[in-house]
C-alpha cells in the first residue's frame, strides 16, 4: 500500500448556510411583487363592482384591464423597484462590499470590458428572439398565453414608464437581488463559479413566474453571471442588464413592425447571435 501523498489538493469545504440564504432574494422579490400588484388588483376590483360586472379573485388578470388598475400597477412596481433597490444595496454593502477586493469602475469599465459586454448582451437577446421565434412556429398557443400575460401587467403602453421601470429601475432592482446578494452569497458557500453562475441563474428564471420567461430569463442569468464573476463589479451587469431592456423593447420592437418574412428575422438574429456571443 503506498503512503498517502501531501501533494493532493484540499477539498473545498461547503457551506449549506450561504447556499439556503442565496434564495432569500428570491422570496423577498416574490413578496415585493405581491405587495406592489395587491393595490391595483384592489382598484380593479372596485371598478369592476362598479360596474356591475362580475370579481373573479382567482384570474388576476381579469382584474388589471381598466385603466385605473394599469395605473396604480404601474406606480405599485416602480415604488416596488425604488424599495428593492435600497433594501438590496444596503444589504449588498453591509453584507459583501467591505468584504471583497474592491474594483474601481475605470478598471471595471474599460472600452474592452464595456464593449465585449454589450455584444455578448445583444448576443444573448438575439439567441432569446430566436428561440421564441421557433417557439411561436411550434406552439403558438403557448407563445399568445405568454403575450397575454405581459400585455396585462400594462408596463409597456407608456413610453415614460417603460423608461423609467422596465429600461432603469426594474434592470438595477434584480441586479442588486441576485448579481449582487444572491451571487454573492452562493460564492462564500463554497461552490465552484460553474455552479455559482448557473444556480443565480436558475433562481433568476424562477423569479419571472412565467414558463417562457422563466427559462429566457434563466438564459439571460447566464450571461449577466458570467459578466459578475469576469469583471467582478455589480455596476457593469447593471449597464448590461439596461442595455438588454432597452434592445429588446425598443430595438427588437423596431425590428418587429417591420414584417419581414420569418426567414428574414431568423438571418438577423442568428447573425447577431452569433457576433455577439
Amino acid at each position: 500500500m503506498s503512503a498517502p501523498t501531501n501533494n493532493m489538493p484540499a477539498k473545498k469545504k461547503i457551506y449549506p448556510l450561504f447556499i439556503m440564504l442565496s434564495f432569500l432574494p428570491l422570496v423577498i422579490m416574490v413578496c415585493l411583487n405581491t405587495a406592489a400588484t395587491m393595490p391595483a388588483v384592489i382598484v380593479g376590483a372596485f371598478k369592476m363592482k362598479a360596474e356591475g360586472d362580475a370579481i373573479d379573485f382567482t384570474n388576476t388578470a381579469s382584474l388589471l384591464t381598466s385603466p385605473e388598475a394599469q395605473t396604480a400597477l404601474t406606480i405599485g412596481f416602480i415604488c416596488y423597484a425604488v424599495a428593492a433597490i435600497i433594501i438590496f444595496s444596503i444589504w449588498y454593502r453591509k453584507t459583501f462590499l467591505k468584504h471583497q477586493i474592491k474594483i474601481d469602475n475605470k478598471t471595471a469599465f474599460s472600452v474592452k470590458s464595456v464593449v465585449l459586454s454589450i455584444l455578448l448582451i445583444i448576443g444573448t437577446s438575439s439567441l432569446i428572439s430566436l428561440g421564441l421565434y421557433t417557439l411561436n412556429a411550434l406552439a403558438p398557443a403557448v407563445m399568445e398565453s405568454y403575450r397575454e400575460t405581459i400585455s396585462s401587467a400594462g408596463l409597456g403602453s407608456n413610453f415614460l414608464t417603460t423608461l423609467i421601470y422596465a429600461c432603469i429601475l426594474g434592470p438595477i432592482a434584480e441586479e442588486m437581488m441576485f448579481r449582487a446578494v444572491t451571487q454573492g452569497y452562493l460564492r462564500r458557500s463554497g461552490l465552484n463559479a460553474v455552479a455559482v453562475i448557473f444556480i443565480q441563474a436558475i433562481l433568476f428564471g424562477i423569479a419571472h413566474m412565467n414558463p417562457v420567461q422563466s427559462i429566457y430569463a434563466a438564459v439571460f442569468g447566464l450571461s449577466l453571471g458570467l459578466l459578475r464573476h469576469k469583471y467582478g463589479n455589480i455596476r457593469i451587469t447593471c449597464l448590461a442588464h439596461i442595455v438588454f431592456n432597452v434592445f429588446g423593447t425598443f430595438v427588437q420592437s423596431a425590428i418587429a413592425s417591420l414584417d419581414m418574412p420569418d426567414a428574414a428575422y431568423f438571418a438577423i438574429y442568428g447573425t447577431l447571435a452569433v457576433i455577439g456571443i
